[in-house]
């Protein structure tokens, strides 16, 4: 029976390149997260409410964690920005930040595709 050996020559570039992909697809990954958080706080302050400007100004964001593990929080920061958005029994619901979100799923998952595909591109070039 005829035999074929297949050599790889590079193993350890690879195997040095792949142990660098979490810290990669990490970096790749928080950019995505950053994007997302601005884009939905964005389209959300499109939708805000607007009597005096103050809910529109209070909004912030932040990422927490690192590597895989990353997480963000957006939306307005006064006291009074649940009850619009959600309403009361003297109010109808104004779901600003959910409809905000929602406008930007398509963009994010674009966001995190590239992100992935950017970070495969990283480790492709370091073999």
């Amino acid at each position: 029976m005829a035999q074929i050996t297949i050599q790889i020559k590079n193993i350890a570039q690879i195997r040095a390149a792949f142990s660098k992909a979490p810290a990669i697809m990490g970096e790749e990954f928080r950019k995505a997260l950053i994007k997302s958080v601005v884009l939905v706080q964005r389209e959300s302050m499109k939708l805000t409410p607007v009597l005096t400007g103050r809910l529109r100004a209070s909004y912030m964001f932040e990422i927490s964690g690192g590597g895989l593990k990353m997480q963000a929080t957006v939306g307005p920061t006064v006291n009074y920005a649940t009850f619009i958005h959600d309403g009361t029994r003297f109010m109808k619901a104004r779901p600003f930040l959910k409809d905000g979100a929602e406008a930007s799923l398509d963009q994010i998952d674009d966001f995190f595709t590239d992100a992935t595909q950017s970070a495969l591109d990283k480790i492709g070039r370091m073999v």
